[in-house]
């Protein structure tokens, strides 16, 4: 496979409205709105933003588990990793997941060299905010 990178990922929630707040409101994303008129079911009423050239859906299947909750241990998914722009954003991007009540370490160090943020959304799904070594 040829590829120049990737064009789009989609995340399963449990509460459309929960996970659009957190990820606008609190992340700070630019969430839009997919019309509930919209011709396919699967994202009618859905949610999407971009992470740099990346469009990110949230979407909530009609055969969506009650009370599932995301397990980087199963097969599939373990996390997402957003990149940071500098260490000042790394740090203002911590205190502001504190500020919001998000569990979070805050700022820590992988492989003695590399800083992130680690923290999960509402469906527990694992991200991080990560501050590529320079």
């Amino acid at each position: 496979m040829e590829t120049t990178g990737l064009d789009h990922i989609v995340l399963t929630v449990s509460n459309m409205e929960r996970s659009r707040q957190f990820y606008g409101d609190v992340l700070g994303f630019d969430v839009q709105q997919i019309p509930a008129d919209f011709p396919d079911p699967t994202y009618a009423g859905s949610c999407y933003f971009y992470a740099g050239p990346v469009e990110i859906f949230l979407v909530k299947h009609a055969h969506t588990a009650t009370g599932d909750r995301f397990s980087e241990f199963r097969v599939g998914l373990d996390h997402l990793s957003f990149k940071a722009p500098s260490e000042a954003a790394l740090h203002a991007f911590a205190d502001k997941l504190m500020a919001a009540g998000v569990d979070t370490q805050g700022v820590q160090v992988f492989a003695g060299r590399v800083q992130y943020v680690s923290f999960r959304d509402p469906d527990n799904i694992q991200l991080e905010y990560w501050l590529p070594a320079s």
